[in-house]
């Protein structure tokens, strides 16, 4: 597994994690071969990098299979071919100045034909950059784009809203139809100062029965969540399309464009009368109210 822009390793040491929980423990042979030839990362800022080398050596090593080098450079995609990689997760980085598409346009071309390769976008990303000429067509011409994870909005504070998209390398796309699907909700909540936390344990029963369904779209599970999977077509679209809002309008909206007119035409400000309109209502319940209690 590589992260061609690992930052300080973060996504390198959970998969790491993860991967000697399979194995078995730290004290097995096959988690020693994990962290010895089966992980893979690139960050070109030299102080994160040491970082990165730091977080996988505090994490029992890892750290040999780490290069600081630009992901847009030759030198780094000669780098990954080199290595026997069978998977890719990486959240690059998004800015265009600093070559997002191409970091992206290197991974796949550079991975062995079949692997597959996860990146966190902005989940309109793939469709923004398709317009520029220097891109247009030629991740698709050339890899299939699979399936398209779209992740809840509020899931970064910046405001950024992002997608999982899972390509399989070196195999041309086609104009294959996409399944994409949307997970609204990841039961995190906001912790101040301490980022999105799953404070209520809901975070594995979603985890679990979405993986399931991104596994296979027509297991059970996808029943109750079929309004938040869809097919894209790739000639139309690369992201999940988010459903309009059906157009309603009620009595209530009909007086009030009704009053704006009339305060219009009239020459009345709305605001200032508004505010009298207001106080008179005020006014009048405090007279009902001392009148009710006199009588009393």
């Amino acid at each position: 597994m590589i992260d061609a822009t690992c930052g300080s390793g973060a996504f390198l040491v959970k998969a790491m994690c993860n991967m000697m929980k399979e194995a078995g423990g730290i004290k097995t042979k096959k988690s020693e071969q994990i962290r010895g030839s089966q992980l893979f990362g690139i960050e070109f800022d030299r102080e994160i990098f040491a970082l990165a080398c730091a977080n996988m050596l505090i994490h029992k090593d890892g750290k040999t299979n780490l290069e600081q080098l630009d992901t847009r450079s030759q030198e780094a995609c000669e780098w990954i071919k080199s290595k026997n990689i069978t998977k890719v997760l990486m959240n690059p980085p998004y800015e265009r100045k600093y070559g997002c598409m191409q970091i992206v346009k290197n991974v796949l071309d550079n991975v062995p034909e079949h692997t597959e390769c996860a990146f966190i976008l902005p989940d309109k990303k793939l469709e923004k950059d398709f317009v520029d000429k220097k891109y247009k067509n030629k991740l698709l011409k050339n890899h299939t784009l699979k399936k398209i994870i779209k992740l809840p909005e509020n899931l970064f504070s910046q405001g950024v809203v992002t997608s999982i998209f899972i390509f399989e390398a070196g195999v041309p796309h086609n104009d294959k139809d996409i399944f994409a699907c949307y997970i609204e909700d990841d039961g995190l909540e906001t912790v101040k100062n301490q980022g999105r936390q799953d404070i209520k344990g809901k975070w594995q029963a979603i985890e679990d029965k979405w993986v399931k369904i991104i596994h296979n779209p027509i297991c059970e599970e996808a029943k109750s969540v079929q309004n938040y999977i869809q097919t894209v077509i790739p000639k139309q679209n690369l992201s999940f399309q988010m459903p309009e809002k059906p157009f309603e309008i009620y009595e209530e909206d009909f007086i009030k464009t009704m009053l704006d007119y009339e305060l219009f035409i009239r020459k009345i400000d709305s605001k200032e009368f508004g505010n009298t309109l207001l106080k008179k209502v005020l006014y009048s319940n405090n007279i009902e109210l001392r009148e009710k209690n006199s009588d009393e």
